[in-house]
Formats: structure tokens, sequence, C-alpha cells
């Protein structure tokens, strides 16, 4: 009795590549981008010669009302064309997607196709096939079928994603195609974005970051998409909405500034502020590419990625706001959120990404193999320097630990049913702002405290995150600024930001954090710069802490203050440790 085994035809027979080419939108985009530019300079113009000499009358009056139409019209044509400008880079970069899903469906394919082959083969040689291998030619069969139906479905949607990218790209323009639409406030704005953000719970509506997630999670692709487009302003800063959508709206908004400010520049006709935006933007961008071009040191064929979650470059007038990431923040189990202090503006964001690789090579060296990614956040106006009055006061830090609250707010509600372990570091003035916004706040499950000039609101470690056995402080003892928080008897004479974190008194967890090229004397140069250093005690022991294994910290002694002296930092005396178990260094950076 022989036995009916039905191999499955091998379909799609051909899996069609989207149309168009990335690089070839990309030029039109900044075209475009550079076509609002010169439109911003015309309307610029006439804003600011309304008055030519002694000229009077009715022709003068005549010629200020057409100049001030003229400022009008075309700072209108400028936003319409960076909106259309802007719907080009998203297609682009949509294409991109597309190409890489049709390259992986593509090699998918051809393994099916392997299989089959290999499956018909078996068959034709089993003349006297036993029962068990009949049932095991059976079951691979069952498997194939089953696999090429999901690459069926896959190929059906990646065409419809295709679809709807180009129906999203013709809508845009479509919207902007008329000289009444292009002068419009909202000309170059898809009907598709405008009705989805007329729905509850979206960003900018003053809805909560759960209402936004929920909102999100309510849109289909295409809708999604649309108001990447035509709102990336808003999707961009939306605390409750996915990294990698904020991160696809502040790309798009960075090639803007890029192209767009750069052919002002071209023109030299950047006002001093969009001279600083433009700054912003480059810095950022090569910070970006850094973080874009970085390898897993434990996985050598994975990037983790970059991810540019905040992006505000002309804000605090031209300082900006920017965060960017260094991982998946979307999926991984273990997540950091680190604040830099005084002296920090969008122009160091480089250094800081670094920093963000440095902790992410840490912890993945020394942790249990769990996914990690690192954030580094400006989104407040830290202090200009030691000779800004604020780094005086706790005045920026407290303004600046309810955006951060609200930030770490805007991480959890963007995965309400995947929490990770979340840790928020301070560094410096910004370990201050750290305290304030983790005062009696659960949202986070451990505080690090690093270089600190005193815990603002907090007068012990019980007070911040989930309590005592949750906070973590490093200090190198040649760290002038970590000597400024209050301590012990002398206290009442500080001129710091609150108690020291590393004293007796407040009573956290200390760890280790001497740098082996330490000075002999007190200084803020690498006593109070190199906690994020490769090799460091520091960084080892705070990727200990972001994997979830503080109680794994090499512990230090916490410094005290007898009352027949000053304060005492144990650590002065101790030689610090190079080869620390689980050390990072450079390997997986590319050069």
């Amino acid at each position: 009795m022989s036995t009916v085994i039905t191999v499955p035809a091998p379909v799609p027979a051909r899996i069609e590549p989207p149309q168009g080419e990335a690089e070839g939108s990309d030029t039109l985009a900044t075209t475009l981008y550079a076509t609002a530019a010169r439109f911003e300079e015309f309307a610029d113009r006439c804003t600011e010669m309304p008055t030519l000499g002694e000229w009077a009358g009715i022709a003068y009056r005549s010629y200020v009302e057409a100049s001030s139409r003229a400022a009008t019209e075309h700072a209108a044509m400028a936003r319409t064309v960076r909106r259309v400008a802007r719907g080009v880079t998203s297609f682009a970069d949509t294409l991109r997607d597309l190409v890489r899903e049709h390259d992986d469906l593509v090699g998918r394919k051809l393994i099916l196709d392997a299989r089959r082959g290999q499956l018909l083969s078996d068959i034709n040689a089993a003349t006297e096939a036993t029962p068990a291998e009949v049932i095991e030619l059976q079951g691979r069969a069952t498997d194939l079928a089953r696999d090429y139906d999901d690459l069926v479905a896959d190929d059906a949607a990646l065409r419809r994603r295709v679809r709807e990218n180009e129906t999203l790209l013709r809508q845009v323009f479509e919207a902007a195609d008329t000289l009444g639409e292009s002068t419009a406030d909202d000309g170059g704005v898809p009907p598709l974005a405008a009705a989805a953000l007329q729905r509850s719970g979206a960003p900018g509506s003053g809805a909560s970051p759960r209402q936004v997630h929920d909102w999100w999670a309510g849109l289909s692709e295409a809708e999604r998409e649309a108001v990447i487009t035509a709102y990336p302003e808003r999707i961009g800063q939306g605390d409750g909405l996915p990294a990698s959508a904020r991160d696809d709206a502040n790309r798009v908004l960075l090639d803007d500034d890029l192209a767009r400010l750069g052919a002002k520049e071209d023109d030299d006709t950047l006002s001093p502020l969009e001279r600083r935006a433009l700054e912003n933007a480059r810095r950022t961008n090569d910070a970006l590419a850094s973080a874009d071009a970085y390898t897993d040191p434990l996985e050598p064929t994975s990037h983790p990625g970059g991810v540019l979650w905040l992006y505000d470059p002309t804000a605090f007038d031209g300082d900006g706001r920017v965060a960017v990431g260094v991982g998946d923040l979307d999926t991984a189990a273990d997540v950091a959120i680190m604040t830099p202090g005084i002296n920090t503006d969008m122009t160091g964001v480089g250094g800081y990404t670094e920093n963000m690789i440095n902790l992410y090579e840490a912890t993945r060296f020394s942790g249990d193999g769990s996914s990690v990614a690192t954030l580094f956040w400006l989104g407040y106006d830290a202090p200009d320097g030691p000779t800004d009055l604020a780094t005086l006061t706790e005045g920026r830090a407290e303004d600046g630990g309810h955006r951060l609250a609200d930030a770490i707010d805007g991480l959890r509600a963007s995965r309400p049913d995947d929490p990770a372990h979340l840790t928020a570091i301070g560094h410096s003035y910004g370990s201050t702002t750290a305290a304030y916004a983790t005062e009696h706040n659960s949202a986070v499950d451990d505080v690090v405290l690093v270089g600190s000039p005193g815990a603002g609101p907090a007068d012990d470690a019980g007070d911040l995150g989930r309590g005592s056995g949750h906070v973590y402080v490093g200090r190198d003892s040649t760290d002038f600024v970590a000597t400024l928080g209050d301590e012990g008897w002398v206290g009442k004479f500080g001129i710091g930001l609150g108690t020291d974190p590393s004293s007796e008194d407040f009573d956290a967890t200390r760890f280790e954090a001497e740098n082996v090229d330490r000075s002999w004397h007190l200084n803020t140069g690498s006593g109070h710069g190199s906690y994020f250093n490769s090799d460091t005690e520091s960084l080892y022991n705070m990727g200990r802490v972001v994997d979830g294994h503080g109680g794994d910290v090499n512990v230090a002694e916490q410094s005290y203050d007898p009352w027949y002296a000053g304060p005492v930092d144990p650590e002065d005396d101790r030689q610090p440790t190079a080869n620390t178990d689980g050390r990072s260094n450079t390997t997986g950076r590319e050069r």
C-alpha cells in the first residue's frame, strides 16, 4: 500500500521588489529643503526691510502692504515645502526598510525552496520507507507548507506596505499642488494624518503618556507613517510612544535641519539661533552615526543601533534638548537613562553618546546576557558652568527633575506590558536633577549618583526610587565636586546641593570608583570626568547595577565626618584596580 505525501508548491513564484530608489528620493528631499530655505530667506528679507529712507505716501503704503503680504505668503510656502520634503524623507526611510524586508523574504524563499528540493529527493529515494520514515517525511512536508504560507502572508504584507508608502507620498504632494493649499496652514498634510491627530490621546493634546500609548496602538501602520511624516515634532517628543517611532520622527527633523539650514549657511543668511541649531544638528548627526556603527562586543555581527529619542536644537536659546540611546529601548530587558550636569549643551552630544556606548559595553561584558539599552538625556536647561549662578542653586535641578520624571514616565508608558529593569543615573549637577526626578518615585528600579555635589531634596537614600537598597553612589576621592555636599556636623557650612550621597548620613550603597590615573589632589578634571571611561571601577560597577545585579558591586566604605576633624574619605588611600572582572575595552568599535 502506497502513501501519498503532498509536497507544497514553491510559492510565491517571485517576490517583487519595491519600486524606486531611496537615494534619489533623498536627493529630491534635499532640493526641497533648500527650496524651503529660499522661501524663508525671502520672507525674512521682506520682514526686515519695511522702510526705505524717507519714502512716504500712497506708493510707500502700497509697498509696505505688498511686502507684508509677500512675507506671509513666502513663510507659508516655506512651511508647506518643508512638509513635502519631510514626506519625501519619510518615504525614502520607509523604502529602505521595505527593501531590507524584501531581501529577507528572498533569502527565506531560497532556504524554503532548497528544503523542498531536498524533501522531494528524499521522498523519491525512500522506495521502501518504514512507517516511522513516512511520518517523518509527512511532518517535513507539513512544516514546509506552513512556512510557505507564512512567506506568502509576509509577502502580501510587504506589498501592502509598499502601496501604502507610495500612496502616502502621493497624498503629501496632492495636499500642496495648488496655490491655496501651498499657502494654507495645513498645506502638505495628508488627510490620513490630520484625521489621526484628531483622535483622543494624540500627543500634544494634553493626554497622559499612557493615553498617548493607547492612541498609537489604535493606529494602522499607514496612519502611523502618515503622522510621523506630517507631525514629526509631536511624534518625536511624544512621551508614551515607542522609541522607534520617536527615532523615525526625530531623524526626519534632523534631515530637515541639516539640509535646510545648510542651504541658508551657503547663502550666509543664518541667524545666530539658526547657526547654533545647525551646529547642534551636525553634532547630533555625528553622534548618531557613531551609535549606529557600534557593534555589540558579545555579538560581532550585531549592531544595537542608535536611537534619537529627543531632538530640539533651538531649545533654551540654542543650548538645545537631545537624548541619544544605544540599543533597543522598546525591547531591552535592562534600560539606563543618564542625566549630565553643568556646562552641558547639545554640542557635547558626541561625548555623552560615547559614554553610553561605554556603559552599554560594560553592562554586556559583566552582565548575565540580557539585552541592554542606554540613553543619554539632556532634556533640561543645565547651568552653563561654575560662573553661572544657577550652578549654586537647585532651581534648574528641580525643574529638570520634573522633566526627567516625565521622560521616565514616558519610557514606562511605552512598554506597559513588557517593563524593563530601569536605572536612573545622574552625574554631577545631573545627580541632583536625578534625585529630584526619583524622589519617592518607584517608576525607577535603581538610582545611581556619581560625582554628586548633593542629593537635592533627599535627606537619605530611602527617599529615592524604591528605597535605600536600590540607591548606589560612585565617588572618586579626588573629585572636588563630590566634596561639596553637606556632610555631618560640617554640613551646616556646606555650599553643595544637599546631603553628600556618599556619606554615612545618606546611607546609600557606595561602590568603588577610583581612577587608576587619579591625581594626588582634588580636582574637577580627571577626578570628576572619568566615571564613564572604559575599564574603570566606576563603569564596571554601574554596569552591574544597570544589569540588575547591584548586590554584586564592589562596595566602598562611606565617607564620614568625625566631630574632631573635617570629612574623611576612606577611599583616598586605597590602590585603585584596573583589571576588574568583566571590564570593557574597545572591542566592537568601528574606527
